[in-house]
């Protein structure tokens, strides 16, 4: 086995590590997690591209799991995108919420009263 070989069989076996890490932010709602995550795997996944130009490194056996990579991370990023979607459509309900709650607090407010100051999240 060559050097090269050997060394990319260590990165994909961190590349396939982070993933199951991956999974488990996404199993947990935590996309900042998965980011950070995300984040890691970009020196490895440089480092694989670097080593796969070399053809003894890439036999049929590597082939396949770097393809294997590339298919969950992919099926990561749609999870990603759909947690993005919900948390998105959350966030529209809660806005939509309180504008109704904020137009019906006049009808609440005793004559010449005043009333609480309005707070607003920020961000």
């Amino acid at each position: 086995m060559s050097n090269a070989a050997a060394t990319l069989r260590r990165l994909l076996q961190g590349l396939e590590e982070l993933g199951r890490r991956e999974d488990g932010a996404l199993a947990g709602n935590d996309g900042l997690a998965f980011l950070a995550l995300e984040q890691r795997a970009e020196p490895l996944v440089r480092r694989v591209v670097e080593l796969a130009m070399s053809p003894e490194a890439m036999d049929p056996a590597l082939r396949e799991r770097g393809a294997s990579l590339v298919a969950s991370r992919g099926l990561r990023h749609q999870r990603l995108r759909g947690l993005l979607k919900t948390n998105r459509e959350e966030i529209n309900r809660l806005d939509e919420a309180r504008a109704r709650i904020q137009a019906f607090r006049p009808a609440y407010a005793a004559p010449g009263a005043r009333t609480a100051p309005s707070f607003t999240a920020c961000g």
